[in-house]
């Protein structure tokens, strides 16, 4: 049973990779099952293939033409994967819904099972899909009030799925998050950009290499990427709700017990 005396960066990392060390079988089989919607899509339907991209010009005068070629081109390529987009939001609820249960069931009461997991995680998966959607709606909205109102939203809201499964919640999940996070932003932040920044050089390098190499698997390499990161991200975010939870109720094993029958 993990003990938590305070809520910082390095600590909830640690115990994330923990986590996916210890149960790295179920968190592997997991990620495999929920993403199966979007690697059907890939295999099944001609998506566009990734863009490669020019080089920048040396010249900077040559900007002026580069840099809005360069963004109706990427607007475009991701328009057309509307269909992508719509299959990797569903499994990565999903693979969140599955992952939050994983996470604290490894922390609190031993390693689950991969059959046991999955069972959870399609029992929650109306209830993850509705505070999804509602923390993607708060969250879209706070965005586009000038971004800093969306960042705010997504740290009150970071917990909301965790909450959801653990706890049984729908529409009360958002409350709850925001009172587990209230008082630790700073920390969240940091996990939010790190999270960013493996997102971002995961998604864009490995692509752009494979379709370099074969522009064929460009969206397939996407695809594995996305499901890789998103499950780690799912792990920490189920970690952070864990010791948010311990360190502001003592939570022990009998509070999350009824998750667990």
């Amino acid at each position: 049973m993990r003990q938590v005396r305070f809520f910082q960066v390095g600590d909830v990392l640690r115990a994330s990779f923990g986590v996916c060390r210890r149960d790295l079988a179920t968190v592997a089989a997991l990620a495999v099952v929920t993403y199966l919607p979007l690697f059907a899509l890939v295999a099944l339907y001609d998506l566009p293939e990734v863009p490669v991209m020019p080089p920048p010009p040396q010249d900077p005068a040559q900007g002026r033409e580069y840099f809005p070629e360069l963004f109706a081109k990427m607007m475009s390529y991701h328009a057309s994967m509307a269909p992508y987009w719509l299959a990797f939001g569903l499994s990565s609820l999903w693979n969140q819904g599955a992952l939050a249960y994983v996470a604290v069931r490894s922390l609190r009461a031993g390693a689950p099972r991969v059959r046991e997991s999955l069972w959870q995680s399609v029992r929650a998966i109306p209830c993850v899909i509705v505070v999804g959607v509602l923390v993607g709606v708060a969250t879209v909205a706070g965005t586009l009030l000038f971004i800093v109102p969306g960042l705010i939203l997504m740290l009150v809201l970071w917990v909301a799925i965790p909450a959801a499964v653990v706890e049984r919640r729908f529409g009360s999940a958002l409350r709850r998050s925001h009172e587990l996070t209230r008082g630790h932003k700073v920390p969240l932040f940091g996990l939010l950009l790190l999270l960013a920044v493996i997102d971002a050089a995961g998604g864009l390098v490995l692509p752009s290499i494979v379709a370099d190499a074969a522009p064929r698997f460009g969206t397939l390499a996407g695809a594995l990427v996305d499901a890789v990161v998103s499950s780690f991200s799912a792990v920490v975010i189920a970690v952070c709700y864990h010791d948010l939870r311990v360190l502001k109720e003592g939570m022990g094993t009998g509070a999350v017990a009824k998750v667990f029958e």
